[in-house]
């Protein structure tokens, strides 16, 4: 009976999902720093200056949510390119804004708030008051945990993605988001997860 290893759940994912790009990029350690081997900049993933599309950020959630534990995070850069062709220009995603959502709540609670206000007294309304800031203390409280405990990797992407907003890159690369995995024969294997053209 053979125990199926990380590296092998991360395939069959791929294979499932239609990930075409996903491959084994090679075996070795977590990097610290930016180093450049055979005609690849490797670079950390909390060291990448440029931004990282939710796409990457998805499928890398999608693998944590299968209970695979990935050691580290890394971007490779391809310099061994000369020459840059175009790639088929790909939709990029934005991430939702939370304005909106937060106007439509404060828009319901004033509401909620100008009818009860015409029916209650002074000491109803201050009630109420008290109680609509208890309600929204407490999911801004529940929100920050979930976010906290459930979705780290993700929001560390997240925070790649706004530090490299709005940068000019100045590549021609095809960056590979690189996730470190055990290989199920005590080493750790370099599974290239997402790969996007700059």
């Amino acid at each position: 009976m053979k125990v199926r290893s990380e590296i092998d759940i991360v395939l069959e994912i791929a294979k499932k999902e239609g990930w075409k790009d996903c491959e084994v990029f090679g075996y070795g350690d977590m990097i610290t720093q930016p180093q450049e081997s055979k005609g690849w900049k490797l670079i950390p993933a909390d060291l990448y200056k440029y931004s990282i599309p939710i796409q990457a950020a998805g499928r890398l959630h999608q693998i944590i949510n299968a209970g695979v534990r990935v050691q580290g995070v890394i971007i490779a850069d391809d310099e061994r390119r000369k020459e840059f062709e175009p790639a088929p220009a790909k939709p990029r995603v934005s991430l939702p804004s939370l304005k909106p959502i937060v106007a439509a709540i404060g828009k319901a609670l004033l509401g909620l708030i100008h009818s009860v206000r015409a029916i209650a007294s002074f000491f109803g309304k201050a009630l109420l008051g008290l109680i609509c800031i208890a309600v929204a203390v407490t999911l801004v409280a529940l929100l920050a945990f979930a976010l906290i405990n459930y979705f780290w990797p993700v929001m560390l992407l997240g925070f790649c993605i706004v530090l490299g907003t709005g940068k000019a890159t100045g590549t021609k690369f095809d960056p590979k988001l690189v996730i470190l995995v055990d290989d199920g024969c005590g080493g750790t294997a370099w599974v290239s997860l997402f790969t996007w053209y700059e």
